[in-house]
């Protein structure tokens, strides 16, 4: 990132690269990834300790604060994408992208406190409480009593209003607790069990829901574990173990990105209007590697991404905390 990030001349994070470092994306303007890459430095440095890692990333680290700044001049950043890189979804005020990007100037904060730029360290601290304050304030749904995944969209169930609390912004064990039984009432996937990411396909005035074969995430189902976990629901967090456990024992010991059933899948290929190259590519390897998986039902679901690195990475969290 480091060397190939070339922010003067791209004006943002991407959200791929390729092998070569060139930017490799089928979207652009998907601004969480700049909060996501400096918390990913201040994270590795608290692993290593090295202040020559930090020094050598100084000049990245005041670059994507300038662009947190640009995005967020009306008070929380703007963005055209985020964690499911749907736009029509997620274009404005996002709660993903917000709480991102705070983390991200909390940590570049730390960053400069350590290499003794005092000017940097008290403008970026105070540049994260107000857009703290602003995500607590214009982005939860006093009704509800939970954080809301976009203004434009109250009342819509998705996994990213857990978002507060996976960058660790919001601590109240109440509203954590009202979130999860809002996701599981609306996203846990009655049929094949995990969480969904959003609703289930449905069209939605002119456009559709984009849901890549709609089905249940393991990443997401992760997420939702860790936070059972923290709120004592043991009983919640045994049924998203044993699901992840159960998806590990039919694909090898390999966790995929996510796993819809047929039906769903075919439904989400019959309505598609996106289509890329990529997206055709993933069809087939998806389709090719259900033949080879475990379990009488390997026929009725296909399984997405296999393995995918993050779903790996937050059930190893999991096991850690």
């Amino acid at each position: 990132m480091n060397k190939f990030a070339k922010i003067d001349n791209y004006k943002e994070i991407f959200h791929r690269y390729n092998v070569n470092g060139w930017p490799c994306v089928t979207r652009k303007d998907q601004n969480d990834n700049e909060g996501l890459v400096l918390h990913g430095i201040y994270d590795t440095y608290l692993h290593n300790k090295k202040h020559i890692f930090l020094e050598n990333t100084w000049l990245l680290v005041k670059q994507i604060v300038g662009l947190i700044k640009d995005y967020s001049k009306t008070g929380l950043v703007k963005t055209e994408r985020s964690i499911h890189e749907f736009y029509r979804l997620e274009h404005g005020y996002d709660i993903w992208v917000n709480c991102a990007c705070c983390r991200g100037l909390y940590d570049a904060a730390e960053i400069s406190k350590i290499l003794n730029h005092y000017k940097e360290n008290k403008e970026w601290r105070k540049k994260a409480e107000e857009l703290e304050k602003n995500i607590k304030k214009k982005l939860f749904d006093k009704k509800l009593g939970i954080f809301m995944k976009n203004p434009r969209f109250k009342g819509i169930p998705d996994i990213s209003q857990i978002a507060p609390f996976y960058f660790d912004i919001e601590h109240s064990k109440q509203k954590l607790k009202k979130t999860l039984n809002y996701l599981q009432k609306y996203l846990w996937h009655k049929g094949i069990g995990g969480f969904r990411r959003f609703r289930q396909f449905e069209t939605v005035e002119d456009w559709h829901w984009y849901t890549g074969g709609s089905g249940s995430w393991c990443v997401f189902t992760a997420f939702a574990a860790r936070f059972y976990k923290k709120i004592g629901d043991k009983k919640s967090y045994n049924e998203c173990l044993d699901w992840l456990k159960k998806v590990a024992s039919r694909t090898n010991g390999l966790l995929p990105e996510h796993i819809s059933t047929r039906y769903e899948y075919e439904n989400w290929k019959t309505h598609e209007i996106e289509f890329n190259q990529r997206i055709i590519n993933e069809t087939k390897k998806a389709e090719n590697l259900a033949k080879k998986f475990k379990g009488e039902d390997k026929r009725k679901l296909i399984y997405w991404a296999t393995p995918l690195g993050w779903s790996h990475a937050e059930y190893i969290l999991l096991h850690k905390e």
